[in-house]
């Protein structure tokens, strides 16, 4: 019998196995007979010596639903467009963070305020009250020129008192926006070097204050020269006519005071001049009105309520001490008495408005922080800044243009 009689005949090859099927292609399988079609290793178990397939192909499983990946949120806030509760919480932890730099700076710049009202209150009142006191035994009655006086001093004094407190509160919208910016990345900044770092622009919030006063005051006189003509000219029925432009020109303020409400932001932070600045406010609220009035108002809701909690309490337990102390006090000693609760009132309204100038503040900043990240990609730059490594830029404004960078640190002892 030959040899071919004797060999084993070669089976017949069948179909390729699956795709990711062991074997390969002409070698038998266990038990001697090559793979089937759609036998082998079932899809997703991985054969010996394969890899796991890709994902996507053809025919191929499809991947599953990606994960959300959370922004970024290295201080304060996440680096995404925020909402209403970020803003508040943002503006709260960031006073409390920087406790000396936001509280210490509203602190001493309600206490200029305060020294400034009294030192008025002593030069213009200063010889009508030391008549009164003079002539205080001989009887009950306030001389008509001491009177006239009391009244110019107190009109003085609450003038300067109005101006001095709207170029601070000007002054401190701007600087405190250094740490509300250094939060968002996690910097926490002192009292020296939030000073050192708005010293170039502290002047241009100065001019920017009286701008604004400048301009409240001819809005004010016109609408009061206008109500006085009505008068003149219409009688009585002048009141609801001269009512009406009142409401028209408050609606007015407060559209046109939410356009411009960040301008003192974009002055420290991006370094522009007064009416630059006033332009680039108007640009970022553009569109984005109600956002920005509403949470602002909210935020003056908040203050106004804490404010009334603790300050009410207070004014009624002087008023009655001083009741008790002096029931029937002669004008001299009445005069005396309402100095001293002016005082006293000064110093808690004083605590009360630095507590809430912190808090407006950082909402303010917020909003700024927030209308460029959804105008601008704002958080870019932020996360830039983050991953810096230069001193410099560390010891800056996050976010700030090169060329609005503060002096070097030496300009400043002890910072």
């Amino acid at each position: 019998m030959s040899m071919g009689n004797n060999s084993t005949p070669e089976p017949a090859p069948g179909p390729p196995p699956a795709w990711g099927q062991p074997p390969a292609w002409g070698q038998p399988a266990q038990g001697g007979q090559p793979p089937q079609w759609g036998q082998g290793t079932q899809w997703g178990q991985p054969a010996p010596g394969w890899q796991q397939p890709a994902w996507g192909g053809p025919g191929l499983p499809q991947p599953g639903p990606q994960q959300y990946l959370a922004p970024p949120k290295p201080g304060v806030i996440p680096l995404r467009p925020l909402g209403l509760g970020e803003i508040l919480d943002g503006a709260f932890q960031t006073a409390r963070r920087n406790g000396r730099a936001m509280f210490g700076s509203a602190l001493l710049v309600q206490a200029i305020s305060t020294v400034l009202t009294i030192l008025v209150l002593a030069l213009i009142g200063g010889a009508s009250l030391f008549a009164l006191f003079a002539d205080g035994t001989s009887g009950n009655q306030v001389p008509e020129s001491v009177a006239a006086s009391l009244i110019v001093t107190l009109l003085g004094a609450g003038g300067v008192s109005v101006i001095v407190s709207v170029i601070g509160t000007m002054v401190m919208q701007g600087v405190l926006v250094i740490p509300v910016m250094r939060a968002t990345v996690n910097r926490q900044t002192g009292f020296r070097q939030m000073w050192r770092l708005a010293k170039p622009r502290i002047w241009t919030l100065v001019l920017l204050a009286l701008l604004y006063s400048v301009v409240a005051i001819l809005m004010i006189t016109l609408l009061g020269l206008t109500a006085v003509v009505l008068f003149l000219s219409i009688s009585f029925i002048s009141i609801p006519i001269s009512f009406l432009i009142l409401l028209g020109f408050a609606a007015l303020a407060v559209w046109i005071g939410t356009k411009l409400i960040l301008a003192p932001a974009a002055i420290v932070v991006e370094g522009h001049s007064v009416f630059s600045a006033i332009g680039r406010s108007w640009d970022l609220t553009g569109g984005n009105f109600w956002r920005t009035f509403g949470t602002y108002f909210l935020a003056q809701l908040i203050v106004g309520a804490i404010s009334a909690v603790i300050s009410v309490p207070v004014g009624l337990v002087i008023g009655l001490l001083s009741q008790v102390l002096n029931p029937n006090p002669k004008p001299s000693e009445a005069i005396a008495i309402a100095i001293i609760t002016q005082l006293i009132s000064y110093l808690v309204s004083a605590l009360i408005g630095a507590v809430a100038l912190a808090f407006q503040t950082g909402v303010l900043a917020l909003l700024y922080v927030d209308l460029r990240m959804r105008k601008e990609g704002f958080d870019l730059a932020l996360l830039k800044d983050l991953e810096s490594t230069d001193a410099a830029a560390q010891d800056g404004i996050p976010g700030a243009p090169v060329n609005a960078a503060a002096p070097p640190p030496a300009s400043w002892p002890g910072t």
